[in-house]
């Protein structure tokens, strides 16, 4: 799959035009990742928001005994660190790569540039971002629930 085809696979990107994707594909860097490899920590500064081309992320917390417990395994067209498009606060999970992974990355600065660019696509991908927050809040509940009353 292209680039191209990936960002309309993506919930942040579906309801975009060719021409709107084509402005956007530009602001991403590609990256490949080994398999086990930390993309970042909690409480580590959040940067950019990735897209995962190929490969699977698991998104995990440390818990109170120090050992990580798996929030999300996700895969290709799944997203993660959507918050550092829209705040300016240390992340709260940790991103490791499961298996070899293919990674699209938005970085801030390169939103506010596409935010700049063109306005009705910066606030599409906002307004997604709170939709899937929302819903990744509801699947985040009963594991908290549990991770509290281990």
């Amino acid at each position: 799959m292209d680039n191209l085809q990936v960002l309309k696979s993506t919930a942040l990107f579906r309801e975009s035009s060719n021409e709107e994707l084509e402005l956007c594909i530009g602001l991403f860097q590609e990256r490949l990742v080994k398999p086990n490899v930390t993309i970042f920590t909690e409480k580590t500064p959040a940067e950019a928001l990735y897209i995962i081309k190929s490969g699977s992320v698991r998104i995990s917390m440390t818990g109170p005994d120090g050992r990580e417990k798996g929030l999300l395994l996700l895969g290709p067209g799944d997203y993660f660190g959507e918050f550092a498009l829209i705040r300016e606060e240390p992340r709260q999970v940790n991103a490791r790569t499961e298996s070899p992974a293919e990674l699209l990355i938005l970085t801030r600065k390169d939103f506010q540039a596409l935010m700049d660019l063109d306005p009705r696509t910066g606030v599409r991908v906002i307004a997604a971002i709170a939709k899937s927050l929302a819903a990744r809040i509801n699947d985040y509940v009963p594991r908290l629930r549990e991770m509290l009353l281990e």
